[in-house]
């Protein structure tokens, strides 16, 4: 049963069922992927620049 969860997990296996022969929609996305929030989702302000050296908005 593990070897049928194994491969109905493949990204070619899920494009095929959807329909997605491209592979540009949804089902060659991990769950990982979908899980994942941007790093800014949290941020405190908005600055006007990032210092390209650091990645850290010290500008005024």
């Amino acid at each position: 049963m593990e070897a049928k969860k194994t491969f109905l997990s493949w990204p070619v296996v899920r494009q095929f069922q959807s329909g997605d022969f491209l592979g540009r929609g949804p089902a060659v996305t991990s769950e990982r992927t979908r899980g994942l929030k941007p790093r800014t989702s949290t941020a405190d302000r908005v600055v006007q620049s990032v210092c390209p050296y650091c990645a850290v908005g010290c500008g005024p």
